[in-house]
């Protein structure tokens, strides 16, 4: 039985990693920060997998090791600065895990983004260089869009925490018709759990680029199915950038909708492909749950 670490397993991913994990029937291990672990109705459902609890942080290499140090894969799914990253990275080398999956991953294919464009990934790319150079046994997932951010909101970030989700104003960016790739938490997480698995994607990047779609679809498939029509504001690609220069994080914006970076084809293997026998959930049917929740999510 292997033993896997997830760190970040009370949020979105992190969860569904979790309940992935226990399912392919490893010995879960969780690290959580003192204040997550006091807080019952958030660790309830670790309890229930029967994960190991840890306690500690990011920022403390100690607790890393004593963690770490107990496992033989450890899967990173939380959005930390990159000390915090660089930190985990040099705690996974000292203690020689067999595999790790870092956070640097999930989200756009670094041969596809422009650098530069957009500063969260940047960060990211950073922390990928140095696993890289700390020769380490990685397998790097990208994920693209997830379900729960981008069909919740309709393809418009500036709306994301706001209620109800999906929105009953969006904003249309560009002219709308550019293709972008979207997944569910639970496919990014049945994805890890193959790849965890396959001897060939160490040292690996593997992409997951199902489900194409431009923004107008997107909101139009929500239509048909939700019988909801949410009113659209437009924004061109000159207007995005000027908002962009106001707010860098939401250059996401302009690498799915007005360039398309997250459905151009790159040289690393799509994971469809390297395992046809997966099947990912459509936004069709996301869309249809999400409907029956009266059009909210969470």
């Amino acid at each position: 039985m292997s033993s896997t670490l997830i760190i970040g397993a009370t949020g979105l991913l992190g969860a569904e990693m979790a309940k992935a994990s226990a399912g392919n029937g490893d010995h879960v291990h969780v690290l959580l920060r003192p204040s997550t672990a006091a807080n019952e109705a958030r660790i309830r459902p670790l309890r229930d997998i029967g994960a190991t609890v840890h306690i500690g942080d990011l920022d403390d290499y100690d607790s890393l090791m004593r963690a770490v140090g107990q496992v033989d894969r450890v899967i990173s799914s939380v959005h930390v600065g990159s000390a915090s990253e660089m930190t985990l990275v040099r705690a996974v080398k000292d203690a020689g895990v067999s595999r790790y999956v870092p956070s640097a991953g999930f989200g756009l294919d670094f041969a596809a983004a422009a650098p530069g464009s957009i500063e969260p990934l940047d960060i990211k790319r950073a922390v990928f260089d140095a696993v890289r150079q700390a020769d380490l046994p990685y397998t790097v997932i990208y994920t693209n869009g997830f379900f729960s951010t981008w069909l919740a909101t309709l393809g418009d970030l500036t709306r994301f925490g706001s209620a109800p989700l999906p929105p009953d104003e969006v904003t249309l960016y560009g002219e709308g018709n550019v293709l972008a790739t979207f997944v569910s938490e639970k496919d990014i997480a049945a994805v890890t759990m193959r790849a965890l698995e396959d001897p060939n994607a160490v040292r690996r990047e593997i992409r997951i680029a199902q489900n194409r779609v431009t923004q107008s679809a997107m909101i139009d498939l929500w239509r048909q199915v939700s019988g909801r029509s949410p009113r659209i504001a437009r924004m061109s690609a000159e207007e995005l950038e000027a908002l962009i220069a106001v707010a860098p994080g939401l250059g996401l914006l302009r690498a799915f909708w007005i360039r398309g970076e997250t459905a151009l084809e790159t040289d690393t293997p799509e994971a469809g492909v390297l395992y046809p026998e997966l099947r990912f959930e459509s936004i069709e049917s996301a869309f249809v749950a999400m409907a029956g929740k009266g059009g909210r999510t969470g």
